[in-house]
């Protein structure tokens, strides 16, 4: 298997793009493109970079013949195993995004029914207030208390937000 071919599996299986390789090997994304259609081939700093990147060992990366024939399957069993892995991933992430929709929904739900009820009590008390005493005034009602919900679904997006941009700052260093 050429080594274009390779970097283009590699980079597939990872989930990463052209442009994303090439940002972390600080070279264009034609370059990369030029490397899968083994049109040009990478320097050998780029290659020790891809090998430390996709954690494969330069061995594995640069073998070609008979070695390579002979582990074809040992290897096919590999790419097999990190798609089932990289699907895995995918379905955790898309269970953590449903559970956080789920609570938001939920504390959304019950700020509508708390504001509901305090709109019917004070409704209520109006209403009592002015037959018995003659006297129009409002119930006082906690809005600040209304504000709970949101403060709280805002500052769950801010936590997701910044533990994504630290992953994002792992993973590319």
């Amino acid at each position: 298997m050429e080594i274009g071919n390779k970097i283009n599996q590699l980079r597939k299986l990872s989930g990463m793009t052209q442009e994303q390789l090439a940002e972390k090997l600080n070279v264009s994304r034609q370059t990369i493109s030029k490397w899968e259609s083994d049109r040009t081939s990478p320097d050998l700093e780029s290659i020790v970079n891809i090998s430390r990147i996709f954690h494969v060992s330069l061995d594995d990366l640069l073998k070609e013949g008979e070695a390579g024939v002979a582990n074809k399957k040992d290897e096919q069993l590999t790419l097999e195993d990190l798609m089932k892995i990289n699907l895995h991933n995918r379905k955790m992430s898309l269970l953590l995004i449903s559970g956080l929709i789920f609570i938001m929904v939920s504390i959304l739900n019950f700020a509508y029914v708390v504001a509901l009820q305090n709109t019917t009590l004070s409704t209520q008390y109006m209403l009592y207030r002015y037959i018995a005493t003659g006297q129009y005034e409002n119930a006082p009602v906690d809005y600040m208390r209304l504000m709970i919900p949101s403060i709280i679904a805002g500052a769950i997006g801010v936590i997701l937000f910044i533990s994504y941009a630290i992953e994002k700052r792992k993973k590319g260093d």
